[in-house]
């Protein structure tokens, strides 16, 4: 086992991962004006569940897990309902999307910022 635990490596992916949903809303809102624009989302438990899953298998070869990549994300179009310009976003759904996706990500950010103290505290404390 290397310095870093499983814990730490998932909430650092699950980071990125919110960081990444945060991202595709963002730009949903960016072009809520873009005529004929399909805003993108990601299921965010969905994949977050993917990700602790692929976690409780046994790593026995270095490309198991892949290389930090998301590859198997897998990609929604929302629509139900077009605006006369054939744009699909809905301004208040995706602003709160938007703050969901901020939290989730702040929030893992800060479990991890926590391991990482804990870790720092017993190598500092190690060291008297």
């Amino acid at each position: 086992m290397g310095l870093f635990d499983k814990t730490i490596e998932l909430l650092g992916r699950g980071a990125i991962l919110g960081w990444l949903r945060h991202s595709l809303v963002a730009s949903n809102l960016a072009n809520a004006e873009t005529p004929g624009f399909v805003p993108k989302d990601i299921d965010f438990s969905a994949e977050l569940k993917k990700l602790m899953d692929g976690f409780r298998l046994l790593k026995t070869h270095p490309h198991h897990f892949g290389q930090g990549g998301f590859e198997l994300v897998t990609f929604i179009e929302r629509g139900e309902i077009s605006n006369p310009d054939g744009n699909y976003v809905n301004l208040e759904e995706e602003v709160v999307k938007l703050s969901e996706s901020y939290l989730n990500y702040i929030s893992l950010l800060r479990i991890l910022q926590k391991k990482l103290d804990q870790l720092k505290y017993a190598i500092q404390e190690g060291g008297r």
